[in-house]
């Protein structure tokens, strides 16, 4: 078994799991933290079970292939020698940047050369350092508080049409809704990956909620020039919310309604299915790759989402 990110704990709990006739590979790039696993699993007695690496995991570590890959920070990308260094029906489980502020822990099994998704939890880790770190490009506003905002772009440049300005902000926000319900303090997760995915989509943070135009809203949203539209909600009982959105900028009409709209789609065609993550090595053939599914390029392949049953839509 491989362990990307070390750390000890985690380590020595593998060791176990693997027993006397297993091998665990712990690396990690700061060589302070694998000096500290080392130390943690020859007080535990487990040098034995345990080879701890000081190395770059996006690089070959040259120990062959592992039947287990579990990854203790997020990347954003796949390396090539991941999807290598795992057997055939081997199991990767990855904490995944699906879109910036978004990640989830992911089980993928390598079948045929690709990996298919065995399942998935919230959750995430720190960043992937050394040659797969990836800063999400972003633009920085103040907000009628005073307070930071940030739009958060999947990709390396801000992009081109992006216009929305301080004074943007601080003009008055229109809002739109989907009719669709959830209890309150329920983990939203499928919709926020499915609105993430969306073309124009960013994750806009904001120190102060109500700079996005309300305490109520929440850090997806759709930009299109120089207006936006972020997740609303209010509420619909003592128990429930319904999820809409609010808007500002001189097209923030369209946009609330598109987002509204998407939001009413999800509810209506893909609310309680789960999401299919695939990933496509580098070199996959395109007419491998299923027509109705969201296609994510990233650095060493393509990362796909479907909902079982019905596609992107």
């Amino acid at each position: 078994m491989l362990e990307i990110g070390s750390g000890g704990p985690n380590a020595a709990m593998l060791a176990h799991l693997v027993g006397p006739t297993g091998t665990v590979v712990s690396v990690d790039i700061d060589k302070g933290v694998a000096t500290r696993t080392r130390t943690g699993l020859e007080l535990l007695g487990l040098t034995k079970s345990v080879e701890v690496v000081t190395a770059d995991a996006s690089e070959p570590l040259g120990r062959g292939v592992f039947d287990r890959i579990m990854v203790t920070v997020s990347p954003w990308s796949l390396p090539e020698t991941w999807v290598e260094q795992l057997a055939p029906d081997g199991i990767l489980v990855v904490p995944l940047q699906i879109a910036p502020g978004l990640r989830r822990i992911i089980g993928f099994r390598k079948k045929d050369g690709r990996l298919v998704t065995e399942s998935t939890v919230p959750g995430g880790f720190v960043p992937l350092q050394g040659s797969g770190l990836f800063n999400p490009a972003s633009a920085l506003l103040t907000g009628p508080s005073g307070k930071p905002v940030a739009f958060k772009f999947p990709g390396s440049e801000v992009p081109e049409r992006f216009g929305v300005s301080d004074d943007v902000l601080a003009t008055d926000p229109i809002d739109a809704w989907s009719g669709v319900i959830y209890k309150n303090r329920t983990i939203w997760l499928d919709l926020l990956t499915y609105l993430l995915i969306q073309p124009g989509a960013c994750a806009m943070e904001a120190e102060e909620p109500a700079d996005r135009g309300s305490d109520m809203s929440f850090y997806p949203a759709l930009v299109d020039g120089t207006s936006f539209a972020a997740l609303h909600r209010r509420p619909a009982s003592e128990s429930t919310v319904e999820v809409g959105a609010i808007g500002k900028g001189p097209d923030a009409t369209r946009l609330t309604k598109r987002l509204a709209d998407t939001i009413a789609h999800y509810g209506a065609r893909h609310r309680g299915a789960e999401p299919l993550f695939q990933w496509w090595p580098t070199g996959t053939d395109p007419g491998d790759v299923p027509p109705s599914v969201a296609v994510l390029p990233r650095p060493h392949g393509t990362l796909t989402i479907g909902w079982l049953g019905t596609g992107i839509g």
